[in-house]
This record gives structure tokens, C-alpha cells and sequence, in this order.
């Protein structure tokens, strides 16, 4: 049996400052404060524009944020961005030292981000803190190829496709063998030498996986047994736990902050998705941070209308252009957008749209994306089955997981450079809209995994017990999680971590088989 020390934990949370990093800790956050609002102090550490649009929401949770000074880059420069974040270090060693100066008896726990991983555990260790671990954001089968192919680069083509003659790349950290097409590599990884700066910065960020307390997945075990077990194969010198889906869904406390005022009114498109059919509507986004090309664009749009189905479409600039500036009509085929809305078909949004309600509506049938992780786990955490179009990161091996594995997904096209048809598109949206034996079998495996997400949340929320997870007394399973699948440890064994199979294992935790 553990101590029964009850000192006071103290959770620092860093997220990467992306919209797709900083949701998951939003959650994770909610989720600590929920399970433990009289034993836990949480912090975010952020940089001063994050913090500015995260402060007054998590105040009112109880959350506290602290800013470090940084000068943001281009934000389209994304190596040029993760490279300008290691100029955080010295703040945060200095935060660090505050923070643990002003309360010697707190257990300072530390949750870096998997693109800070390199150098802020370095300082949560250097600093003494009680325990130190990395979020994995997304999901496992893509975080699993995603580092394998780096730990590989320079990468050789193993063989060619028998069906296509495209260049396949085979994994060797994996068993059985993963094969990753040509077409889902992006350009930076399938040039890297080793030496670039790409390759320096993910390979400090590998290295400080294998030295780390732990690694946290923001997945469940049922919804990626695959991804789990390949992370597990190439990390397995530190445990591996599932502690998601670290979702931010409607009625969640914490909320975007890019989400309007409470108490607001309803928003049009809601009211828009309240007037048509059950399953009618196909929803098309490629998230906060991608835009495809002005050909793409082109094609795209006549084939949604060429298909028939309806669609909401939340539309950016395209590629080479200000994602956030205006959108100019000439990027779109002349009168599409008319014609479409003033015959009821679709919505053309060039404005924010709440994404979590508009997937969560009765209305909504389909989710063309971009698989990104987290919005693949909101549209499957609803039962919608997806059209995949990855353009980046590791977005294409959730698309191939999705395909593969799940059956949840047909992939319409691939990458930033993809040459599509219009009528590939209409097949894809008819395929999954339309009365067909193929999108019956999606719509099915969709509903299968939208029980598996809800079983894990139910999990995080209301305490119920997990098919391979147990609880801690009195803990949720996002403090404490016991993977009785894999090795048992007792917590007497890990009594000095706050990781257990699990996010947090809190002093005086005690488990109960």
C-alpha cells in the first residue's frame, strides 16, 4: 500500500502553441480540475498571445496561466516556429524555480507538449520536479509512424505498389511491417538527410520520449489497440498510457477560444442544420490551420455540386494566400456560392462555425477533413463517417488508420498537391451520403466507435469501470489509470511518480485489486 501523504500537487501544463495542441490541454486541465478540485493546483504555461485568449475562461476553472515572454514568428514557418519555441527555456527554467521556491512541500508535476519535449522536461527534471511526462496530441498509429519515420530518415524505398507503381517505404520498428506510400510523406520528411533542421528537432524530441516518466496518448485503448501497441513497440523503455480523447465537446467547460460569448445567439448555421433531414448534411473543414489549393478549390466545389447532397462548407483562402484574410469570389467557380445557398443546397461559411455542434447535430451525415487528429475524434466521437483529404504531419496515417483499421473513412485525395476531380469528389460524397453498400458499413463501424469514445469518456466523467482500465480509490482514471493488459506494478513501486498507467498518480493513491 502507498503513503498516505497527501501533500498538494501542483500540475504545469505546456502546450505547444498551435490551436491543435492547445485544445487537448484545455481538456486535460478541465478534466484535473474536475477530478481533484481541492488537491490540485493547475497552471498552464503559454506564450503571452495564448495566455491572453486562455486567461479569463480558465480563471473561472479554477486554472491559473502563466505567460513567457516570446516573439512570435510567422506562424507559416512552422519549423521556423519550433525552433524560435526553445527560446522559452530560460523563462521556463525561471518560472520553475518561482514556482517550486514559493512552495517547497508541493509536488510540482510537469506535462510538456511532444514538440517541447526536448528541452522543457530537461528543465522539469533539472529543477526537481516530482514527476515529468510528454502529450502526444495526436493520435497513437499516427504518432507511431509519424517518429518511426524520422528515427529512419534518410528514407529508401523498400519496393514499389503492385497496383500503382508508387514508392513504399517500410517501417523496420514495427511487427508486423507498416508500408507508407510516396504520396504520404510531406516534402520535408522525404528529403530530410538526418542533418537538417527537421530532423535535428524531431530527433531531440525522440530522445526525450525514451527519457521521460512517461508518455501520454490522446487516445483510448479500444478506439487505436494497433496504435497503442506500435507506440509500445517503439518506446518500450517507458510506459505508454492512453488518456484521451481529450475533446472539448459542447457542453464542455473549458471552450475554444476562438468560441463566441456564452449566452450568445444561435448561431445561423445551427439554425441552418436545425431545418434540414437527419444525415443529410456533408460537413467540409480542413481545420484552423489548412487550406488547400485555388485548383483544388475549384474542383472541390463542383463536385459537392454536381453530387446533389447538401453541405455546410467552412471555407479559407486557399493555399499561398492569408488563411485568415478575405476570401475573394474569384477562388470559386462564378456563381457557386448563389446558386448552392439560394437553392437551400449548402452553406458557404467564410466565418468561424462552432465545429463540435455542428458534428453533434442530428443533421450532420458526413465530415470531409483533413485528419486532424482532434478533428477526427470529434467527428467519430458523433458516429460521422469521414472523406479524408490529409495534407500534412501525420495526417495521413490517421487517414490510413481511419481507412485500414476502422473502416470509417474513404480518402478522396492526398496532400497539398493532389490533382482531384470533381467527380471524384461527388463519388467519394455520394458513397458515403448516398444508399450504398459501401457508406451503410462506414455509417455502422462509425456508430461502433462512437460507443468506444463514449466509453472512454464516460470513464473520465462519471467513474465508470473501464474493460482495461481500473481506478484508484477515490481517483478518476485521468489521475490514476492501472493498464491491467500489459505489466502490473504496484503503486507502492511507483510511489515517488504521479504517472501509474495513467496521467496522474497522486501521494497516498491507493489501488485495490
Amino acid at each position: 500500500m502507498a503513503s498516505t501523504d497527501r501533500r498538494r500537487a501542483h500540475v504545469v501544463l505546456f502546450p505547444f502553441m498551435a490551436q491543435g495542441h492547445i485544445a487537448p490541454f484545455l481538456s486535460l486541465a478541465n478534466l484535473i480540475r474536475r477530478a481533484r478540485p481541492d488537491h490540485a493546483l493547475v497552471t498552464m504555461v503559454a506564450t503571452p498571445a495564448v495566455a491572453n485568449s486562455l486567461s479569463t475562461t480558465l480563471a473561472a476553472d479554477g486554472v491559473r496561466v502563466h505567460a513567457l515572454p516570446f516573439d512570435d514568428p510567422p506562424a507559416d514557418d512552422l519549423i521556423a516556429l519550433f525552433l524560435a519555441s526553445e527560446s522559452l527555456l530560460p523563462a521556463f527554467r525561471h518560472f520553475l524555480a518561482g514556482l517550486m521556491a514559493s512552495d517547497p512541500t508541493a509536488h510540482v508535476q510537469v506535462i510538456a507538449d511532444m514538440f517541447l519535449a526536448g528541452w522543457a522536461l530537461a528543465a522539469a527534471r533539472d529543477a526537481g520536479a516530482a514527476s515529468h511526462s510528454a502529450v502526444l496530441t495526436t493520435g497513437a498509429y499516427g504518432s507511431a509512424v509519424y517518429f518511426s519515420l524520422w528515427n529512419s530518415v534518410p528514407l529508401i524505398p523498400a519496393t514499389t505498389s503492385s497496383t500503382d507503381g508508387e514508392l513504399l517505404f517500410r517501417l523496420p520498428d514495427f511487427f508486423p511491417d507498416v508500408d507508407v506510400r510516396r504520396s504520404q510523406l510531406t516534402d520535408h520528411l522525404a528529403g530530410a538527410d538526418g542533418t537538417d533542421a527537421w530532423s535535428t528537432f524531431i530527433s531531440k524530441q525522440i530522445a526525450a520520449f525514451h527519457n521521460t516518466d512517461a508518455l501520454l496518448v490522446n487516445t483510448a485503448e479500444d478506439l487505436e489497440p494497433k496504435g497503442m501497441l506500435m507506440l509500445r513497440q517503439l518506446f518500450n523503455n517507458v510506459p505508454v498510457y492512453p488518456v484521451g480523447p481529450l475533446l472539448l465537446g459542447p457542453t464542455a467547460a473549458l471552450s475554444s477560444p476562438s468560441s463566441p460569448a456564452p449566452g450568445t445567439k444561435r448561431n445561423a448555421i445551427l439554425s441552418w442544420l436545425d431545418r434540414q433531414p437527419p444525415c443529410s448534411v456533408l460537413y467540409v473543414s480542413f481545420g484552423s490551420q489548412y487550406t488547400i489549393g485555388t485548383s483544388q478549390m475549384f474542383e472541390l466545389a463542383m463536385g459537392l455540386e454536381i453530387s446533389k447532397h447538401k453541405f455546410l462548407w467552412v471555407i479559407r483562402p486557399p493555399a499561398g494566400h492569408d488563411v485568415n484574410g478575405e476570401f475573394r469570389p474569384e477562388w470559386l467557380p462564378e456563381g457557386f456560392r448563389e446558386r448552392v445557398e439560394a437553392s437551400g443546397r449548402g452553406i458557404v461559411a467564410r466565418c468561424w462555425a462552432p465545429q463540435a455542434e455542428i458534428l453533434a447535430h442530428a443533421a450532420t451525415g458526413a465530415f470531409l477533413t483533413h485528419c486532424g487528429w482532434n478533428s477526427v475524434q470529434e467527428g467519430l466521437a458523433n458516429g460521422v463517417p469521414l472523406i479524408g483529404w490529409p495534407l500534412s504531419a501525420e495526417q495521413f496515417y490517421n487517414a490510413k488508420v481511419l481507412v485500414e483499421e476502422m473502416g470509417v473513412c474513404v480518402e478522396v485525395a492526398r496532400g497539398m498537391h493532389a490533382t482531384v476531380g470533381s467527380g471524384e469528389v461527388a463519388a467519394a460524397v455520394e458513397m458515403v451520403l448516398g444508399d450504398t453498400v459501401e457508406g451503410g458499413e462506414m455509417r455502422r463501424k462509425a456508430a461502433e466507435m462512437k460507443e468506444v469514445i463514449a466509453a472512454a469518456r464516460g470513464i473520465i466523467v462519471t467513474g465508470a469501470m473501464g474493460r482495461r482500465s481500473k481506478w484508484c480509490k477515490g481517483c478518476s482514471p485521468t489521475l490514476c489509470i492501472v493498464d491491467v493488459t500489459n505489466v502490473h506494478v504496484t503503486h507502492a513501486h511507483t510511489e515517488n511518480m504521479f504517472m501509474h498507467y495513467g496521467t496522474y498518480q497522486w501521494q497516498g493513491c491507493v489501488y485495490d485489486e
